[in-house]
């Protein structure tokens, strides 16, 4: 299956691309053109649907990003080789000295770079501009400077070279040299590749459930999957991508049915079904969990993430000792870094778990001597006083 990608930029710009796209033998192209950047909004709100888009400069790709949703996009950067290809040609190609020259730039700080290699030279009049910079001001910038004494106005704006020329001033276009273009388009379809790869692994689902509603809820829901029925789960086995779609829409589950949902990804359908299941016995009480090809557990209702495949030494020593599952310790570790005193309390809201785990948990931890009881705190309401716990998990 081909890469289907959007072309964005001048028309020269759209002509540098073309001219190299027969390189790309599995990716189509399709080129918009524009004679102002800010038209790259529209482009952008009317784009459809496309793996990537490849935006000439920063400026159409800032006006545009607003409008491109998650779309993966790329532009070229005007780096020191764009910069220094067009101060090379000005200068030894028309006979110039750099104070002869005006340059409008999106980040000066890399002509300095390149400046402090020219000494005693004196250098020429910059401007710095961004998306928001008024084209008229560039404009003026330039032909203010070419009415005294400077002699070529270097532009990153088509619009401004193409205003200057028609009105008698000298201009140069900054150079983007077709390596450098080839290059940014290739790290975009590098993009494109692996994330369509990553949407692509195996996807298991399995739902704490057996009933017929969430069965034919499965069966009217986009998944293009297997569904069936194992023991006291129903299992869903589709793509990353369309579990993605499903998320993203809410239609994973029907609307009112809370069962614990575990989801697991992964290149092979034995890993993803492996992840599934430690999702979906995972010590937390949010309903959705993944465990991805990264053995990374996130929860997609809170955007929360940890990871439970253990490689710290202690962390490892700890679960040997007093059988702590991964996830659980990894958060236990990232909780003792915030707070060295906790309560039972404070652990639970922490960890999302019910108070009774906690204190399983704790009873484990104090048991191995990972933790230790220094005082009590008094509550506001009536009841017992709570437990104040130290940390002294190995350093």
């Amino acid at each position: 299956m081909s890469i289907q990608i959007a072309i964005v930029g001048s028309s020269a710009f759209v002509a540098t691309v073309s001219h190299a796209a027969p390189k790309f033998d599995d990716v189509r192209f399709a080129y918009f053109t524009y004679t102002h950047p800010r038209e790259t909004a529209q482009i952008a709100a009317q784009l459809g649907s496309y793996d990537g888009v490849f935006f000439s400069g920063s400026f159409p790709y800032a006006y545009a990003t607003p409008y491109l949703n998650e779309t993966i996009a790329h532009h070229v950067v005007q780096d020191e080789t764009v910069l220094l290809t067009t101060i090379l040609y000005a200068t030894l190609a028309q006979k110039l000295t750099l104070d002869e020259l005006t340059i409008d730039v999106n980040e000066p700080e890399r002509l300095n770079d390149i400046f402090t290699a020219f000494t005693n030279l004196t250098q020429p009049a910059v401007m710095k501009i961004d998306p928001d910079v008024d084209f008229s001001d560039v404009f003026r910038f330039h032909v203010s400077h070419q009415q005294r004494d400077s002699k070529l106005a270097v532009t990153s704006i088509e619009r401004v070279h193409r205003q200057l020329l028609e009105e008698g001033f000298n201009s140069q276009l900054m150079i983007e040299p077709v390596s450098t273009v080839i290059h940014h388009l290739e790290n975009l379809i590098g993009q494109v590749r692996k994330h369509l790869a990553d949407l692509s692994q195996f996807a298991i689902v399995l739902y704490a459930t057996t009933s017929i509603a969430l069965r034919e809820h499965l069966h009217t829901m986009r998944h293009q999957g297997h569904v069936e029925t194992q023991d006291d789960t129903t299992l869903l086995l589709t793509t990353k991508g369309e579990i993605a779609h499903a998320l993203e829409t809410a239609t994973l589950s029907p609307r009112d049915d809370d069962s614990v949902i575990g989801i697991g990804y992964g290149s092979d359908y034995q890993t993803a079904l492996e992840h599934a299941r430690v999702a979906l016995s995972a010590s937390t009480e949010q309903q959705m969990r993944i465990v991805d090809a990264t053995k990374r557990l996130s929860f997609p209702e809170s955007g929360e993430s940890v990871q439970y495949r253990v490689t710290d030494e202690n962390a490892f020593d700890i679960i040997k000792r007093i059988g702590i599952s991964p996830v659980n310790i990894g958060k236990i570790l990232a909780f003792s870094k915030r707070k060295h005193e906790f309560t039972a309390k404070e652990l639970t809201d922490y960890l999302g778990v019910s108070r009774r785990t906690t204190e399983r948990l704790i009873k484990k931890l104090h048991d191995a001597g990972f933790v230790d009881v220094i005082g009590e705190e008094m509550s506001y309401a009536q009841g017992r006083p709570r437990a104040v716990y130290i940390f002294k998990l190995p350093s």
